[in-house]
């Protein structure tokens, strides 16, 4: 029986605040930004309005992030319904400056890569390692579900040990999106789309269970070595 408590308590609970409902607050606030944004495209004047308002977002979630309030994993949350919203409705690529518009004000305000000269190296390096691998698989869907995953996996894991800011540097969601996007143009070849569909829908499952999945990690270990 104590071992169940202790089961229970480790779940609802993390570094004293109320874990559940945190995670639940932030579905909420993504899904309001989800339908706040659907209502936005359908504006005449959309454009200009989401150049700006990705703009405001991008330093909003800097700033917040700067002083402790926005994880770099609730950032993904916020913007994942956003980007996946606009691909999967991308009809004859009718959509398509709507994503730029909204991704390279975000990008170009959130992603932090001037900190210092070796984090630039290292997030070329990885970017490029990345998309080399999505140039590989992007033919085949159960390979690009594959990486999509490791993604997902690494930008959680990165994001669990390491200062934040690194998984945004490393794998930033919304450069990679940019840069599959703009290959994608490039070679007039449809399947980087399918495989950024893919890759934003698997973004979206490990930014909403995630953070449960490494927290129940972390969790049941202890437990289970005390036992």
């Amino acid at each position: 029986m104590e071992f169940i408590l202790q089961f229970i308590e480790s779940l609802l609970y993390i570094h004293g605040e109320v874990f559940w409902l945190k995670e639940c607050l932030t579905a909420f606030k993504s899904l309001l930004l989800f339908l706040f944004f659907r209502w936005i495209i359908s504006w005449n004047s959309r454009q200009v309005v989401l150049l700006f308002l990705s703009a405001i977002i991008g330093v909003a979630c800097l700033f917040l992030g700067d002083i402790g309030y926005f994880s770099d994993n609730d950032v993904l949350k916020l913007i994942a319904p956003i980007s996946f919203y606009l691909l999967v409705y991308n009809k004859d690529q009718k959509n398509g400056t709507l994503l730029f518009l909204f991704l390279i004000p975000y990008f170009v305000t959130s992603y932090e890569f001037y900190l210092h000269f070796l984090a630039l190296i290292e997030s070329i390096v990885s970017h490029a390692f990345i998309v080399f691998c999505i140039i590989l698989v992007k033919e085949n869907k159960y390979f690009s579900l594959l990486v999509s995953t490791a993604i997902g996996i690494l930008i959680n894991y990165i994001g669990d040990h390491s200062p934040p800011g690194t998984n945004d540097i490393l794998m930033n969601p919304a450069l990679l999106t940019l840069i599959v996007k703009g290959l994608e143009l490039y070679t007039k070849n449809t399947k980087y789309t399918s495989f950024l569909k893919s890759f934003w829908a698997t973004l979206l499952c490990f930014a909403f269970f995630g953070s449960w999945i490494f927290h129940l990690i972390k969790r049941i270990y202890p437990l289970y070595s005390n036992h």
